[in-house]
């Protein structure tokens, strides 16, 4: 704890290099979890793509299969979601339809118990029944790989403007402490306590806790307010 103290009191810096540090490892650690249970859902992709393709769109029509209902039902956060293809017409009576994806000549449909959402189809498509599993294995790979190369720094600017902004909250803690800290010495402190909630947060999240974030914002402001003393002691 002293050492975390003495270097946010006399670092060098705004603690851009740990938080850089710890933009990598969150997006390893993104990569690590694509890699391990994204592949376990390929055989349900799959298994899906088999009882709904082919597929074949012209003109912004669907042309393949003709005259046909389709439907794949599965359940969605405890609740039955469907999806279903019906070439048999081109426009759908969205009151006569639950939560789900609906797909007709013309028009996809996203209904939820919210709002309904109509977008037209696509102008060409050909999507064969086949085999994509290959296919889907060298797509996750390929994720992986994009998301080892291009989070690291997208995390870095995501978190840095973070820190930021809680060291210019940071000035409500230093007058409730009547204390003077240089911008410096807030990033720094804003760097230890951001890495610690987040990690925090990771830690409950796993639990199947969720932090929201007007909590891990007042979380933030209750540590500043309690840490700041010690780094101006």
């Amino acid at each position: 704890m002293k050492k975390i103290v003495d270097y946010i009191k006399k670092g060098n810096g705004v603690g851009t290099l740990w938080i850089f540090i710890f933009s990598t490892i969150i997006a390893i650690h993104s990569a690590f979890f694509v890699n391990k249970y994204l592949p376990q859902a390929i055989p349900a992709i799959q298994q899906f793509a088999d009882e709904i393709l082919p597929i074949k769109i012209e003109n912004g029509k669907l042309v393949v299969p003709e005259n046909t209902i389709k439907i794949y039902t599965r359940e969605y956060a405890g609740q039955p979601f469907s999806i279903v293809l019906d070439t048999t017409k081109d426009m759908i009576d969205q009151a006569d339809y639950k939560s789900g994806i609906y797909v007709t000549r013309s028009y996809i449909y996203s209904i939820n118990d919210r709002e309904v959402r109509r977008q037209n189809l696509i102008q060409n498509v050909d999507l064969p029944k086949k085999d994509y599993t290959q296919g889907m294995h060298n797509f996750v790979r390929w994720l992986v790989c994009g998301i080892v190369l291009i989070a690291p720094f997208f995390n870095f600017i995501c978190f840095f403007i973070s820190v930021c902004f809680y060291a210019f909250c940071s000035s409500f803690a230093c007058i409730l402490n009547r204390a003077q800290l240089n911008f410096k010495t807030k990033m720094r402190l804003n760097t230890v306590l951001f890495i610690g909630v987040y990690l925090l947060s990771m830690l409950i999240g796993s639990l199947g806790i969720k932090l929201s974030l007007m909590s891990f914002f007042l979380l933030m402001i209750a540590l500043q307010i309690v840490t700041i003393k010690k780094v101006e002691a």
